[in-house]
């Protein structure tokens, strides 16, 4: 399922760990006098690793440079990794690098002021869980002064499942349903900090901003008449550990409203680990209530990473098909639309169209061209050759019978529109084309309450 997040005003995952925490969030300032030039080093500070390769970047910039100071020709990269004999694997496949046992020497010659090495690291094959050490990184540059930092590498790694959720089907318009969560833990090691648990839903359901850990966001789609957008997420950071083996569940369930467009909902949902510089993008409006927490919960979820459920409403959307010709001398342009006339909004399922566009164009012409854009903010959708009842084809000239898709939604009230250019032949007579709107290959019942729109015919003029 394609989801854009819209961010003005981010929240970072910071503040709302502070939040989770009941603490204030303060930025520690670490500014002091430097001798000119001077090397800045950047890289995790904590790695959990299990048998699957990790990819770690090492960062470093000279800075306090003057600019009729001489270049840098001498960047030095020290990793140094005995430590972690029994626990961890280092790998650099850099070639500036060479490797003297445990220890690799990185060699920048180019005047770059600055570079990057990336490497990995994984759980050395005998390690016990929850064994540590250090990897120690020394940085020098001519006469700048250096730097040094050091990142502690555990072996075994936290697997946080969530609970499968059931849909839930024959919604009331204007009813609130609860959306609880499950995580578990059934890695070798408990969580050792915070983590961000994730829900992004397409289809108009409207979540209450209650936690003041969690922000609450809207995608790019339109709302209608005051409701939510088409797409709303939750992005919350909670601090309560996850013991290896352990079942955890919220300690209130989000609470969401289905509002009075809502047809077919998806959203989905997942639990993992804060990774470092990570922040809630999933929107700037932070909830107002308590701080939302985990409390132990009995037996143990199935499910993978990530989990999904639908919520299906008793609505209809009455969906129209609408044609424009436009003719020149034996050229033409044909304006399509799909037009829906609401109470309810249609939203496109995972990569599955909701609703697509039948058409035939009268016996004497074919078609030449077709107007579409390829995005979201794209006006026109995109139509396909007819192959058959259920396939098509890539778009080729010189046919009548098409198929286009609405390629991501059709708000109540609005259209999604489609461009054919064509010919006719000396021999057309007039006759009628027909364009006709219908269900999508996602399989969405729209209950439209009124087929006889469903259709129009349409012809050139000579």
């Amino acid at each position: 399922m394609a989801f854009r997040r819209t961010v003005s005003g981010a929240v970072s995952a910071a503040a709302l760990l502070a939040m989770a925490s009941g603490s204030a969030a303060t930025v520690a300032d670490t500014s002091q006098p430097s001798p000119r030039p001077y090397v800045s080093f950047s890289t995790v500070e904590h790695l959990n690793v299990g048998s699957v390769e990790k990819r770690v970047d090492a960062n470093w910039n000279l800075l306090g440079i003057e600019p009729n100071d001489p270049p840098q020709t001498d960047e030095t990269l020290v990793i140094d990794a005995r430590d972690l004999a029994g626990v961890a694997d280092v790998t650099v496949d850099d070639p500036r690098c060479e490797a003297a046992g445990r220890v690799f020497t990185c060699v920048s010659k180019a005047a770059l002021r600055g570079g990057s090495v990336e490497f990995s690291v994984r759980a050395d094959a005998g390690a016990a869980p929850g064994a540590d050490g250090t990897l120690t990184y020394t940085v020098s540059a001519g006469h700048a002064k250096g730097a040094t930092a050091r990142t502690k590498v555990i072996a075994g790694l936290p697997n946080l499942i969530v609970g499968k959720l059931p849909d839930v089907t024959h919604a009331k318009v204007g009813s609130r349903i609860e959306v609880p969560l499950r995580i578990g833990n059934i890695g070798d090691l408990a969580t050792d900090g915070p983590l961000m648990l994730r829900w992004a839903s397409v289809g108009g359901l409207g979540f209450d901003h209650k936690f003041s850990n969690c922000v609450y966001g809207e995608g790019d789609g339109p709302g209608v008449g005051g409701e939510p957008s088409g797409q709303t997420s939750v992005d919350c950071v909670v601090t309560t550990p996850v013991a290896a083996g352990a079942t955890m569940e919220l300690s209130s369930p989000l609470t969401a409203t289905v509002g009075t467009h809502v047809l077919h909902d998806v959203t989905t949902y997942s639990a993992a680990p804060l990774e470092p510089g990570e922040d809630a993008d999933g929107g700037a409006e932070r909830g107002t209530g308590p701080a939302l927490t985990l409390v132990p919960a009995s037996g143990g979820p199935e499910g993978g990473s990530e989990g999904r459920f639908t919520v299906t409403a008793d609505n209809s959307a009455d969906l129209a098909a609408k044609a424009k010709p436009v003719s020149g001398t034996g050229e033409w342009t044909l304006d399509i639309e799909a037009v829906d006339h609401g109470p309810a909004s249609v939203y496109n399922v995972g990569a599955k169209a909701a609703a697509v566009v039948d058409v035939v164009l009268p016996k004497g012409t074919v078609a030449t061209g077709n107007v579409f854009a390829e995005s979201e903010d794209g006006f026109h959708g995109e139509c396909r050759l007819w192959a058959g009842p259920t396939s098509t084809a890539a778009f080729q000239a010189g046919h009548r019978h098409y198929v286009c898709f609405v390629p991501f939604r059709i708000v109540a009230g609005r259209s999604q529109s489609f461009v054919l250019r064509g010919k006719t032949t000396k021999g057309y007579d007039g006759a009628k084309g027909t364009v006709t709107v219908r269900p999508g290959p996602a399989g969405l019942r729209l209950h439209d309450p009124d087929p006889s729109n469903d259709s129009a015919t349409f012809a050139f003029g000579r």
